[in-house]
């Protein structure tokens, strides 16, 4: 047994044999996909901070992909805060205005990356929770301001990025320190807070543009890579809010479920789900790669290369299987909430096995003759022409050469008249019935 390292993450072979596996699957291909980053990605930014020891700048570059995912990371996990002390009416004491992205104390790593990145800041730990800070003039004027200004904010934080901005600008010729000044601050914070949580109209929505990197960002913060039963899926989840974003990632992706969502005493969410084999093997897995390797930069990076094996069982049906789903099972507990240090009571009454006893039991099953079969990227049971159930696109294509798609065969089938068995053995044979010819896409 050998291992590797993503991100900082150590994993094991039978793992880089999963992602051969996939990557070498012509469903399944790195380098080709139809998003294009709408920034150039060989951009640099240079970051110039005074240095009042030896009078000389402290200058370096900043390279337009990481700052990408940085944008995407702080739109879902950093904050702009004004924090005024001795209020009264309208003047104040003191003034401090911080950038800050917390976490689980877990992803230390990733923070300590972003602060040896930007060579500014400092981190804070308080019981589960760390924190990275900016709050001195300098790095605030020379090092986040510019970053923002060169790559957008595509949530509704960019509102509080622009006023945050306002604020900040007013201490570099100490316009903070005047009664009109003053106001201005107090005026910001108050905006601020009055648009946490409210839904902010399009102002926003020409200007987002997403790209693979700063989804990436937003992935590290956002989503989790899952299943549902025995289904692998992908979920993105935030504040009802951003719809707006949400819409632009899905038209990014042009694959994936909208759905709103709404949990006892916490606001309503809006979720972008992805559940189709062929969507997560041929569009968003390739996104998370740039070449051959993994954009996250947190620990999803390991739920992600875990997950690839659940793709994999569910895709050659090992999980319909007892040994299938076995392994599918103790996968499963090392992903998610159960790879939290903070979460490993919820470990006590079940029985997880080790990485090591994982990659050996992978190593047998895929031994084994897989359940289904493909065939041009549609999936059959085994030695048989019976299709594998699933949500698909189905194509029909009628007597005068007109085409409609149908996002799922239930649809396809109320809407024709036509029973489902009977679309599945013409996309099975490729003979037309009624006058129709069905494609799966």
């Amino acid at each position: 047994m050998f291992s590797y390292i993503i991100n900082g993450l150590t994993l094991v072979a039978p793992f880089i044999f999963i992602y051969i596996l996939l990557k070498t699957n012509k469903n399944y291909n790195l380098e080709s996909t139809q998003h294009n980053s709408n920034v150039e990605t060989d951009k640099n930014l240079l970051i110039s901070i005074p240095s009042y020891k030896n009078k000389e700048a402290n200058s370096y570059y900043l390279q337009n992909k990481f700052l990408e995912w940085f944008a995407g990371f702080t739109d879902a996990e950093g904050n702009f805060n004004i924090k005024i002390t001795g209020l009264t009416e309208n003047t104040f004491k003191n003034v401090q205005f911080t950038f800050q992205i917390g976490l689980h104390k877990d992803d230390e790593p990733v923070l300590n990356y972003i602060m040896n990145t930007l060579k500014c800041g400092h981190i804070s730990k308080s019981k589960d929770r760390i924190n990275y800070f900016v709050n001195d003039r300098d790095s605030l004027l020379h090092v986040i301001l510019p970053i923002f200004d060169s790559v957008n904010l595509n949530s509704s934080k960019y509102h509080h990025y622009v006023i945050f901005k306002k604020a900040v600008t007013l201490v570099k010729d100490k316009s903070h320190l005047s009664d009109k000044g003053k106001l201005e601050i107090i005026k910001s914070k108050k905006e601020m807070s009055d648009m946490s949580d409210k839904w902010i109209p399009s102002s926003i929505n020409s200007k987002i543009k997403i790209t693979k990197f700063w989804l990436a960002g937003f992935i590290d913060g956002e989503g989790s890579f899952s299943t549902n039963k025995y289904v692998p899926r992908f979920k993105l989840e935030n504040h009802i809010k951003e719809l707006e974003l949400f819409n632009k990632i899905k038209e990014f992706l042009s694959v994936g479920n909208m759905l709103t969502s709404q949990r006892v005493n916490s606001n309503p969410t809006i979720v972008l789900e992805v559940n189709r084999i062929k969507e997560l093997q041929e569009v968003l897995i390739p996104l998370i790669y740039d070449n051959d390797t993994i954009l996250l930069k947190t620990l999803k990076s390991k739920d992600f290369s875990l997950w690839l094996n659940l793709i994999n069982i569910y895709n050659k049906g090992y999980h319909t299987i007892p040994e299938g789903k076995y392994v599918f099972d103790a996968i499963k507990l090392h992903i998610n909430k159960y790879r939290m240090t903070t979460n490993i009571s919820l470990l006590n009454n079940l029985q997880r096995i080790s990485i090591y006893e994982i990659e050996n039991l992978l190593s047998k099953l895929y031994l084994m003759d897989s359940p289904y079969e493909n065939r041009e990227g549609v999936r059959y049971y085994r030695g048989t022409d019976k299709l594998v159930s699933e949500a698909r696109n189905v194509v029909v294509i009628d007597s005068s050469g007109n085409s409609t798609i149908y996002s799922s065969m239930s649809d396809c089938a109320k809407n024709l008249n036509i029973g489902r068995n009977k679309i599945k053995q013409c996309l099975s044979s490729g003979e037309s019935y009624k006058g129709y010819t069905f494609v799966s896409s």
